[in-house]
């Protein structure tokens, strides 16, 4: 029976462009640059365990291995070895493959991801038969299927994908898990020339899932943590594909078990694709938070059709129905000058998306961009540590790399300055939902999608004094003030338990503000833990989950351990404390503003 090793780059990894961990997507994107308001969250590699779900061999995946973890397995002689990679990884996935052909020499490499897409593109055929013995550039389930001789139509299973966690660092560094994943399809047919997803599947759209199978998956989810706060459902514009998006909407609405209630998702669309819809109809999906790439208000007259439609009035009507929105914008197009670039900036601050994404226009190899731009002879030598979203890689036509940067830094500086932290705006936006939802005539708005909205300005109202006292200035210190009356409004006095909580937090913030004057957190990056999952390649029965996860080197990790079981411990009584204080409001008559634990939960 054939044996097959996944694998991520080994550890440790480059930095992003201003010394941010690479794993790290709330302190290196979506909440850059606010201050103690910075979060930070840890993300899983899902593509891999997609693909040891479905192969009928026992499979075992190293996620952000060491070097010594990856060469002890490497020593066991698998069949085949998958390192799935970015590009700016691609100097150690290269010394990785040098030491399976070392040390298991009769092993099959197989790269993935948009690492193998690039590796594809930039290198000469000897060099890269000198490295791998195959090169996946698209689904990665079917193409090992192949592969190993297994049938590679059969479905697709997904299930008990391991969960991300987003946080502010200094209130829990190890946060639990708090956001499950699946995947509804892999590819966009858009077919925007920066785009390494649309290079990856030929500008078509690979369905993985029904609307069916996706709910059913939300459903276990939701039911077996308590705790969960949010599923995404990966695609890269899901909401293109109306049929899709409409059963799934039917399913959830009518569920009487959870419904609007519970199964809140997150998802990427487009403000063309958006335009299909009635607002409401968006809403009454489950939809909790999507990420929309406006790129820039010009690229709808530029081919970028993706980009077509009324931006402003998408994200206006997403945020009054409570969905909290990832903006995307881009600088270094070349119809970007130094004055329109500027207008271009400031129309998508005033959009004011929830939490944002500002990067350099990137010509990542084996894009349409990229063969253009070599073509044109404007392609620039850049170590593959620095091709990422901040590395640019050419020539810009009205830039300098360094102006570039420095736009970006201001972009982010002005959305913090002039909205707040992303906490607060995404209590804005709750607020929204709440007040929209409780006006609806539509019963699982009113009834259902409103109680959710309530439970989630509860959870975030004891960062309303921490948010307020360290604002980065008077305008959005009076934002702050004006949004806790809309909640006094709402909700009435908060309980004891959210009070105390409130005041836990700021007297953290107080402490953070310190440690942040003396040791910056971006000094030392977020480096991930290593884990095994090993998985034993037959189906899972009913809701078994189809893999076992080892730490190898968390057994050894004293300091680790301390620091969990520390943490573990201080929630754990806070969150008794707050029961307590609970258990008084009631006997003292006072309506019970519910509480979740120790300290609020958020999400992406």
């Amino acid at each position: 029976m054939p044996k097959v090793l996944l694998s991520t780059p080994c550890q440790p990894y480059p930095t992003h462009a201003w010394n941010d961990s690479l794993t790290d997507v709330m302190s290196q994107r979506f909440t850059k640059g606010q201050d103690i308001f910075t979060m930070s969250g840890h993300q899983h590699c899902f593509g891999s365990h997609l693909i040891a779900q479905n192969l009928s061999v026992p499979s075992v995946f190293l996620e952000y291995p060491t070097w010594e973890g990856f060469e002890d397995e490497a020593r066991k002689g698998y069949d085949y070895v998958g390192i799935s990679f970015f590009p700016t990884c691609m100097e150690i996935v290269l010394d990785m493959c040098k030491t399976v052909r070392r040390l298991s020499p009769s092993s099959q490499i197989v790269l993935g991801h948009y690492g193998a897409l690039a590796f594809d593109a930039a290198f000469p055929e000897d060099f890269k038969r000198e490295h791998a013995d195959h090169v996946c550039i698209g689904e990665g389930v079917g193409f090992f299927r192949e592969l190993l001789g297994e049938p590679v139509m059969a479905p697709v299973r997904q299930s008990h994908m391991p969960k991300c966690s987003f946080s502010l660092p200094w209130l829990d560094y190890y946060a639990k898990g708090m956001q499950g994943f699946t995947v509804a399809g892999l590819g966009c047919p858009s077919g925007c020339d920066f785009c390494s997803t649309t290079q990856m599947h030929g500008n078509a759209w690979v369905q993985l899932a029904t609307p069916q199978q996706i709910f059913q998956e939300l459903k276990r989810a939701f039911r077996e943590d308590p705790d969960l706060q949010q599923m995404a459902i990966y695609d890269e514009d899901l909401f293109k594909h109306k049929e899709f998006v409409t059963e799934l909407r039917e399913l959830i609405e009518n569920d009487e078990e959870m419904g609007l209630r519970r199964l809140d998702f997150f998802a990427l669309g487009s403000v063309e694709s958006l335009s299909q819809y009635d607002w409401d109809e968006i809403a009454r999906t489950g939809l909790g938070t999507i990420f929309i790439g406006l790129e820039s208000k010009f690229a709808p007259d530029r081919g970028y059709q993706k980009r077509s439609g009324d931006a402003r009035e998408t994200f206006t009507e997403l945020q009054r129905r409570g969905i909290t929105i990832i903006g995307g914008w881009m600088c270094g197009f070349d119809f970007h000058d130094r004055v329109n670039v500027f207008d271009d900036l400031d129309y998508f601050i005033s959009l004011e998306p929830t939490s944002h994404q500002l990067t350099k226009v990137t010509a990542f190899p084996g894009t349409p961009l990229w063969e253009r731009l070599k073509e044109e002879g404007r392609l620039r030598e850049i170590p593959w540590e620095d091709v990422n979203f901040y590395g640019g890689g050419f020539k810009h036509k009205n830039f300098e790399d360094h102006e570039i940067m420095e736009i970006l830094l201001h972009g982010y500086r002005k959305s913090y300055e002039t909205h707040g932290p992303t906490l607060m705006r995404q209590l804005k936006v709750e607020l929204n939902g709440y007040e929209y939802c409780r006006a609806s005539q539509n019963q699982a708005l009113r009834e259902r999608r409103a109680e959710r909205h309530r439970e989630h300005c509860e959870q975030l109202y004891p960062l309303i004094r921490a948010c307020e006292h360290f604002a980065p200035n008077g305008i959005v210190r009076r934002k702050i003030r004006q949004m806790e009356e809309r909640y006094l409004k709402n909700f009435g006095q908060p309980s004891s338990a959210l009070k105390a909580q409130s005041a836990y937090i700021l007297a953290k913030a107080f402490q953070e503000k310190a440690r942040e004057s003396l040791l910056p957190r971006n000094r030392e990056p977020r480096q991930e833990p290593f884990k095994k999952y090993l998985y034993s390649g037959r189906a899972p029965v009913g809701d078994e989950s189809p893999y076992r996860v080892v730490y190898p080197n968390r057994d050894q990790d004293w300091s680790y351990r301390l620091d969990r079981a520390w943490m573990d411990l201080k929630l754990g009584a806070m969150g008794q404390a707050f029961k307590a204080l609970d258990a008084i409001d009631q006997l003292r008559g006072r309506q019970l503003t519910r509480t979740s634990g120790a300290q609020p939960r958020t999400r992406l």
